[in-house]
């Protein structure tokens, strides 16, 4: 009585053990349909976890890698999970909150490809994702002051191409390149998809590589020490004192006072990338 009764525990016990790992180890992945495909998650439970990020909620992400050479996503309280399709490689390069999500930015290697991105941005469960990327340049990705918007440059010739994360949105556009911006350096962003070299504004005499770099805006000029109440110069009519200072106000010509405050970059032709969306609770 008392084997039948320890047997009876011990199954109990494994069944319970293996219920436990099929939940954890269970995964949901979109069919491509519209719905989605029930298996294991052999990622979760053989795979490598290659990095982890938090969300503004506080809940963490984790990027891994299962034993096929497969690349996904997933959040620490959801059971579905964001595939990154034809990765060969894939790291987590930049993590910002903007707005109301989280953006993760999904640096990957496809066949052919040596620079492609996954922008991925979270709200609890709701992911929307994009794929942005011209294979041959990392972007310089930029958060607003505001934390409102976040801007993905990738360089185009002598513009820039700029993707636009805002309110859900992400927005695709052609920009003039701002001063000190060299589209041709290589690379032209650092591992974090920041500025690889400080901002230039001069170049030697002679240099001959063919840029052009605006000079930095002119220094104002220190203002005039105010005259001695009482004396000689106070006592003049404000008429001669416009009449002094007439000159000095035209003495700069135009095109240069206009070229002394650099000008926002203009943009052309915006328009909306429609993302993915995924809900991590179906």
């Amino acid at each position: 009585m008392y084997k039948n009764f320890a047997s009876a525990h011990w199954r109990k016990l494994m069944a319970g053990v293996a219920a436990g790992v099929l939940l954890t180890g269970c995964a949901m992945t979109p069919n491509g349909r519209g719905g989605v495909l029930m298996g294991l998650d052999t990622a979760e439970l053989f795979g490598t976890p290659l990095s982890t990020f938090r969300l503004r909620d506080g809940t963490e992400g984790t990027l891994r890698k299962d034993p096929q050479g497969k690349y996904s996503i997933k959040l620490s309280q959801a059971f579905r999970v964001v595939p990154l399709a034809n990765a060969i490689t894939a790291r987590v390069a930049r993590v910002e909150n903007v707005g109301e999500r989280t953006v993760v930015i999904v640096e990957t290697q496809e066949r052919g490809c040596a620079y492609r991105y996954a922008v991925l941005a979270f709200q609890g469960t709701d992911v929307l994702q994009w794929t942005v990327g011209n294979c041959k340049d990392r972007p310089r990705v930029e958060l607003a002051a505001d934390a409102k918007s976040l801007n993905i440059d990738f360089p185009n010739y002598n513009r820039l191409s700029r993707m636009i994360y805002t309110d859900n949105r992400l927005l695709n556009a052609s920009v003039a390149v701002p001063p000190g911006v060299d589209t041709r350096a290589q690379p032209f962003a650092d591992d974090s998809l920041r500025g690889t070299a400080p901002v230039m504004t001069t170049l030697p005499a002679g240099d001959g590589s063919g840029r052009v770099i605006p000079a930095p805006p002119a220094a104002a000029p220190a203002p005039a020490a105010a005259p001695k109440a009482g004396s000689r110069a106070s006592a003049k009519p404000r008429r001669q004192e416009s009449q002094a200072k007439a000159p000095a106000a035209v003495s700069l010509p135009a095109p240069r006072a206009a070229a002394a405050a650099p000008a926002a970059p203009m943009i052309f032709q915006a328009e909306e990338i429609k993302p993915v969306v995924i809900d991590l609770r179906k």
